[in-house]
């Protein structure tokens, strides 16, 4: 606690119960608080319960893992970020870094890497098999045996994601955390510090688990991309405007630098090849 803080609760009462003493100022609402009013008690990011009300109201629950257990955690965390998003990333972290959450972004994003292997080799296995069906001769035979072989080997290659899909996870996390902060710290719309950034791009990872529920699970992605808007919103206490620059400028100019990379490639194939300029 620095000297001017403890100074400034030297004396303070509590703000909501009468004759007790203040032990913590809210971040958020800069109400005093006591003991039994602290939410969240990560230092200098304190919050009061009243604060916490806004969002879920106890601590999110992969935060209570030791408690509940890691399994039921875990979901219950992907179901309340995917559905109520913004009362999710209202409530206050309880944990002093973003590592627990870092590593929630990363097993979602392995298992949604999981998952869409499996069905895609289910998809393309029951789709050779419905070939074969309908064609009913050696052609069709043919196309259907494929279909099914590459769905098998992709089905198979489902547990070797668990070798490749953390350090992508980990390392896509961080290129997104460092190109939406940097956008808003740019603008100067950044309320929160590069951690609760990180956080949120964590948390985001969310629907990618969704990606085998039928129709919505194609639409995981653009979900993800939602829910960051939300999160840095509700983070940065900025308006929905910075939000989907903070989620879409570094993706948008990705895009154009791509485009620009492969039309530059054509144009100098086109330049270098005589055959392809008319005469």
């Amino acid at each position: 606690m620095s000297v001017d803080h403890a100074e400034l609760l030297a004396g303070a009462s509590c703000g909501v119960h009468e004759g007790a003493a203040a032990g913590f100022v809210c971040t958020r609402c800069g109400t005093f608080g006591c003991a039994e009013c602290v939410f969240s008690a990560v230092p200098a990011r304190e919050v009061c319960r009243a604060c916490a009300q806004k969002g879920l109201g106890e601590p999110i629950p992969w935060e209570r893992r030791k408690e509940i257990g890691n399994w039921r955690a875990f979901w219950q965390t992907v179901r309340l970020a995917s559905r109520s998003p913004t009362a999710f990333f209202r409530t206050p972290t309880t944990q002093p870094s973003s590592i627990g959450a870092v590593a929630h972004g990363v097993a979602t994003y392995t298992v949604g890497i999981m998952l869409s292997y499996v069905i895609a080799g289910l998809l393309m296995m029951v789709g050779g098999g419905a070939v074969a069906l309908i064609g009913r001769n050696e052609e069709a035979a043919t196309v259907g045996a494929i279909l099914g072989g590459y769905g098998c080997i992709l089905a198979g290659m489902s547990p070797f994601a668990l070798l490749f899909a953390p350090a992508n996870a980990l390392l896509g996390l961080v290129i997104a955390t460092a190109a939406s902060h940097g956008t808003l710290a740019l603008f100067k719309k950044t309320g929160a510090s590069f951690e609760d950034t990180l956080r949120v791009m964590s948390y985001a990872n969310a629907p990618r688990v969704w990606v085998f529920v039928p129709v919505l699970g194609a639409f995981s992605y653009f979900w993800m991309i939602g829910l960051e808007v939300v999160g840095l919103r509700e983070t940065h206490r900025c308006g929905t405007d910075w939000a989907v620059a903070g989620a879409l400028v570094y993706r948008v100019v990705f895009f154009l630098a791509l485009l620009g990379f492969y039309a530059a490639m054509f144009g100098i194939m086109f330049y270098l090849d005589p055959g392809t300029r008319p005469y």
